[in-house]
């Protein structure tokens, strides 16, 4: 088949194992690094190899949907009052 696997950049690599994270969750499957590892490798992505147990490790103990419903909540200046 068609998968030319290129080394990505660090932004690249990150994303692609937050995207197979998401989608293992999604689909209701544990997190594990060799589940990202599959699912990174048949995107034809190339990351280091330390990417998925490392997403792995720091998921294992968390909830993905109070990690997604916070994505850009907290820390932000109230709005002024209009006059």
């Amino acid at each position: 088949g068609f998968h030319n696997t290129v080394k990505m950049s660090v932004g690249v690599q990150e994303l692609a194992v937050t995207y197979a994270a998401l989608i293992l969750h999604d689909d209701g499957l544990p997190i594990t690094a060799d589940k990202i590892s599959t699912l990174v490798k048949a995107a034809g992505v190339k990351i280091e190899n330390y990417w998925p147990a490392l997403f792995a490790k720091f998921l294992q103990n968390k909830n993905i949907d109070d990690l997604l419903s916070n994505v850009g909540a907290g820390g932000g200046a109230a709005a002024a009052p209009v006059a």
